[in-house]
């Protein structure tokens, strides 16, 4: 995983083998992978979006699970899913890709515009002073990164992958047989 996306690989050479050494499971084999990990997607966005800050939620409704994933390998052995933030214009123009960045990793000092954070302040406190006083704070110090990806990878992502790519030979021989 690196910066604010997860990048999984999964290696389904055992999977392959398995198909063929018993052909007529490749079709059952197939399906389940495209389904093992389109619910790998959809997990890791769920847990991302759950941690990632709000304040209009154009940053959470942004991140995605493309549809599909891209193979690798010399016989195609890799399937390779990405969950990053999807390119929406946010407010104050920079892009929900470009922002994103900003969220998970932190910033250093800068002086933030002043519209956003007053339209923050009068939401959350009433009082529109407030956002004033958070970018002064920001203009000091910075900011501190949400973490969203790195946490969703680190506490439960990784190993819920690795559960539902685990049950992929025992729901393919179900499919088979509930085929046949």
């Amino acid at each position: 995983m690196a910066g604010p996306m997860i990048e999984f690989e999964i290696d389904v050479s055992e999977l392959l083998r398995l198909a063929a050494a018993v052909p007529v499971l490749e079709r059952a084999i197939e399906e389940e992978s495209g389904l093992a990990m389109e619910e790998s997607g959809m997990l890791l966005t769920g847990m991302v979006a759950a941690r990632t800050p709000v304040n209009y939620g154009l940053l959470r409704s942004s991140i995605s699970w493309p549809a599909g994933f891209e193979t690798q390998g010399s016989i195609l052995d890799t399937l390779r899913g990405i969950v990053g933030a999807s390119d929406k214009p946010g407010t104050g123009g920079t892009s929900t890709a470009t922002y994103v960045w900003y969220v998970e990793e932190g910033t250093g000092p800068h002086w933030p515009p002043a519209g956003p954070l007053k339209l923050w302040a009068i939401r959350k406190f009433g009082d529109e002073r407030v956002g004033y006083a958070v970018q002064r704070a920001i203009a000091m110090r910075g900011t501190r990164g949400a973490h969203m990806f790195q946490k969703s990878w680190n506490e439960g992502g990784r190993s819920g992958v690795t559960r539902i790519w685990d049950g992929v030979p025992v729901k393919s021989m179900a499919r088979f047989r509930g085929a046949a």
